[in-house]
């Protein structure tokens, strides 16, 4: 809705800035040692076949198993170095949405995954020292007795115990352009007794953004309306402090998470605007973002006989987030809006889960969990009238939105001949609850069943095939009111917005060779209900709503390939890509379109040498990405990514040490966006302007150093 003034402020999925960065001595130093090894002519030999064992099934599971020895050419420090180098595997951190299985992501560690939501497995393996690691185990097809079913493929991070070992990493990061100091750090330790094992893990980093961009506002006929330089800044600190513990009493297994996080940053964009019949003039859009949070779970295990296990979860966590926002004409000494959001977001979970193996042939496993999810808002917005800043009323500012849910899962894992099945029954039942400035109360009911046949001819070789029915997580934040400064557009929230829910089909085919080598493809077509998209209301807002139905189908890839036989001794190829088409009724022009926000096609291509004798690697990566328009009421956003391009080495020449230095974002790539905005809606094919942004991010150099003890 241009020209009204707001939409609400879009949360921060904050991301850990990747380790890494400092500068020239140090690139000059990384280079030599590159040259050093290059020129020595050291090589790794061939991955030695007995570091991991072939692919085995047995029964209805297929296992790969990985030892310690088989990562030792990567020289890993964490068991997430470890899992970053599986061939084959991708690391799935979960969405965090749909109670506990939300997060799970496709980790176990030591058979059971992390009683944490605020906890990625990335996070929780970048703290397991990789000399606490035994093996990792690759389960495909058939996850009865795990508790990540859903998933065709997990790894499974089988430790040691023993001593106390730790890991830790400390490095800086620099930009171009802008340069600076920002440094980095964490450390963790894992220390095991004879009953009892307890990881505590600390980090904190300091951060940066920049970009920079020329966008020009093109009138409906082709004119130049205006010209804009604009650079937006942002620096930022993080930190995290983390516990897990585990201990084993007898027949029970207590197991015992917590975190504290924190981040809190600050900055903005400076326009500088030239329309072609008006003087120049600067806009400023200020920003700062600030978040506390906390978790805490528990969870029981407990054997009963040789049949039967039980596990009982518990699980609380809050967030308290706020966001301010203002528009500035800084020349004019004139401030023209400010915003304020603030958020508790809070859930709780109760879960029991129940195994028993007593059939013949057969894995039941039941599972009943009741979550609460709560989210208190309130968003206030100034505007400047007459030279005073006074309070605009927004519906919807002042708001609570509760859910209360109860989900009921029963399952059975058996072989039929050589298919082993997996069979889910599942539903769900929710009430969503909202008051304060908009009050409504309804009620929810899903039936979710699944099946998963993997059909294994060899252990090298597997087939699966997949279906299930999926439920959508509701995002709050969509029933509540807020701002967006920088399009001057505003958002409502809706209080009438139901789950999206999919029919998922699955079919793949894994292939595996040698002892790298794995190539998978999948073909896959959704069926979707309630598509979550944008809806006009009353003509000149809009707010998200559901749309009607809509399909989505394509094909995702997965390679791992060494490059030996090309005769690049101790290289290896990653590949993975999807590619899919959408479709959805337009809810404006009544056209099909594809599904807003989603790309055609994505891939990514990394490269790595190992000379081990050298203590040398090197490598880099390359992600390519296609377009992501979003509908609008009156606009569309089409957002481009175009290439970004990544490298590094690293050497071992230093005893104990891993020494890294890097690039990342090599040719500065930013989001174009391109935004075509119309006169009223954009059903009626008038167009106002159209503004054509080509942006440019930093380059990151980094400098990264970490070890074990």
């Amino acid at each position: 809705m241009a020209g009204l003034g707001l939409n609400r402020p879009r949360r921060r999925a904050f991301r850990p800035i990747r380790s890494r960065y400092l500068c020239c001595a140090t690139a000059a130093t990384a280079a030599l040692l590159a040259l050093q090894a290059v020129a020595q002519g050291q090589e790794v030999a061939s991955a030695d076949a007995t570091a991991s064992a072939d692919p085995v099934c047995s029964g209805t599971s297929c296992t790969v198993q990985y030892q310690a020895g088989f990562f030792a050419r990567y020289a890993p420090v964490t068991a997430l170095d470890m899992v970053n180098n599986l061939p084959g595997f991708a690391l799935d951190d979960g969405d965090g949405s749909r109670g506990f299985a939300g997060s799970a992501g496709n980790v176990l560690v030591d058979g059971a995954r992390v009683s944490s939501k605020s906890e990625s497995p990335s996070n929780v393996l970048s703290r397991i020292p990789a000399a606490n690691v035994e093996r990792i185990e690759v389960i495909r097809g058939q996850t009865g007795g795990t508790d990540l079913r859903g998933q065709t493929v997990i790894a499974n991070v089988i430790r040691t115990g023993g001593d106390m070992s730790g890991a830790w990493q400390l490095g800086a990061n620099t930009y171009q352009p802008n340069g600076g100091f920002w440094p980095f750090g964490s450390t963790s330790a894992a220390i095991d007794l004879d009953n009892a094992s307890l990881t505590v893990g600390v980090e904190a980093s300091r951060y940066f953004r920049l970009f920079e961009a020329d966008e020009i506002v093109i009138g409906p006929t082709g004119e130049v309306l205006e010209v804009r330089d604009e650079e937006f800044s942002e620096d930022g600190h993080r930190g995290k402090l983390t516990l897990q513990a585990t201990a084993d009493l007898g027949e029970t297994v207590l197991r015992v998470n917590a975190n504290y996080s924190l981040f809190d940053e600050a900055g903005g964009e400076t326009s500088v605007r030239a329309p072609v019949d008006a003087p120049p003039f600067v806009l400023f859009q200020g920003d700062t973002d600030k978040e506390d949070a906390y978790e805490i779970g528990v969870d029981l295990e407990r054997a009963f006989g040789g049949a039967s296990q039980a596990k009982l979860i518990t699980l609380y966590r809050t967030a308290d987030y706020t966001e301010t926002g203002s528009l500035v004409f800084p020349e004019e000494g004139r401030t023209n809006s400010t915003t304020t959001f603030n958020s508790i977001d809070t859930e709780a979970i109760l879960r029991v889960e129940f195994d028993y193996s007593g059939f013949d042939g057969h894995l039941v496993e039941a599972a009943v969990e009741g979550a609460n999810n709560s989210l208190e808002s309130r968003f206030d917005f100034l505007r400047n009238e007459g030279g005073e800043l006074v309070p605009v009323i927004v519906p919807g500012a002042d708001t609570e939105v509760e859910e209360e849910r109860v989900d009921v899962t029963l399952s059975d894992s058996f072989a039929v001949g050589a298919v082993a099945v997996d069979l889910v029954l599942a539903g769900e039942a929710s009430t969503i609850t909202q008051t304060g400035d908009f009050s409504e109360d309804r009620s929810f009911s899903f039936f979710k069943p699944g099946v998963t046949l993997t059909y294994a001819p060899s252990g090298r070789t597997q087939f699966r095939l997949r279906g299930q029915r999926e439920v959508g997580q509701l995002d709050f934040f969509d029933f509540v009111s807020a701002a967006d400064l920088g399009d001057v557009e505003l958002s409502l929230g809706n209080p009438e917005l139901s789950p999206e829910t999919t029919v998922a089909f699955e079919a793949t085919f894994e292939r595996r060779f040698g002892s790298l080598g794995v190539v998978t493809l999948t073909g896959f077509h959704d069926e979707i209900s309630d598509v979550q998209d944008v809806l006009p209301l009353e003509g000149i807002l809009e707010v998200p709503g559901n749309i009607g139905d809509g399909t989505r189908s394509g094909l995702r890839a997965e390679a791992t390939l060494p490059m030996d036989g090309l005769g690049i001794v101790g290289a290896r190829l990653d590949f993975n890509g999807f590619w899919q088409v959408s479709s959805v009724a337009d809810p404006l022009t009544g056209e099909d379109r594809r599904l807003s926000g989603e790309r055609r096609w994505q891939g990514n291509v990394a490269f790595r040498q190992d000379l081990t004798e050298a203590r040398f690697a090197w490598g880099g990566d390359v992600s390519f990405f296609d377009d992501a328009p979003q509908f609008g009421l009156d606009e569309i956003d089409t957002f481009q990514n175009g290439v970004d391009v990544d490298a590094f080495v690293e050497t071992r020449a230093l005893a104990g040490l891993r020494v890294r230095f890097g690039v990342e974002n090599l040719l500065r790539t930013g989001t174009d966006r391109v935004r075509e905005v119309f006169q009223g809606p954009r059903s009626e094919g008038v167009r106002a302007f159209t503004e054509e942004r080509d942006r440019s991010g930093t380059r990151q150099y980094y400098l990264e150093v970490s070890g074990t003890f």
